[in-house]
């Protein structure tokens, strides 16, 4: 009786630890395949990326030695691939939208110029393909970039 039980629990052990073992390895290798395409197209704008980050759908990447900010999505990394001059931008702040006290609706870095403005979004509430699923993790994340960003600017 206790062998019966025994095989039961192992087969109900494996039957869980397999998918999830496979979910992680196939999301790890998804990470690494977007990495080395935007490392790729780094190469070709001649920009060696100090600090990387997958945030969701969103790609952000920084080259501190020439001061430039790269930007793109992962569904579309070549043609959504944009380098930002932190030269030119005169500020940079964490931006959030509300709803109401309890809900955030909008959470993402706002980048002023003196001719433009940009936004890029870290956590959208209403949009399935919303670069961030948690509003509290992407607020840590989007206050992190200000950090970097900041020092960079040509207000610095």
């Amino acid at each position: 009786m206790e062998i019966n039980s025994l095989i039961t629990d192992i087969i109900l052990i494996l039957s869980i630890i397999i998918p999830l073992a496979y979910l992680v390895i196939y999301t790890t290798g998804l990470d690494k395949k977007v990495k080395r395409e935007v490392i790729k197209l780094c190469i070709a704008n001649n920009l060696t990326l100090d600090n990387f980050e997958i945030n969701g759908d969103l790609i952000l990447g920084l080259d501190s030695v020439k001061k430039k900010l790269i930007q793109s999505s992962r569904k579309q990394i070549e043609k959504d691939f944009q380098i930002i001059d932190l030269p030119s931008i005169k500020e940079c702040r964490v931006k959030t939208i509300k709803h109401s006290r309890k809900t955030i609706d909008w959470i993402g870095l706002e980048l002023i110029s003196s001719d433009a403005k940009k936004d890029i979004a870290f956590y959208m509430e209403d949009d399935e393909n919303s670069p961030g699923k948690d509003p509290q993790m992407s607020l840590q994340k989007a206050k992190n970039w200000e950090k970097f960003i900041i020092p960079l600017l040509i207000a610095s």
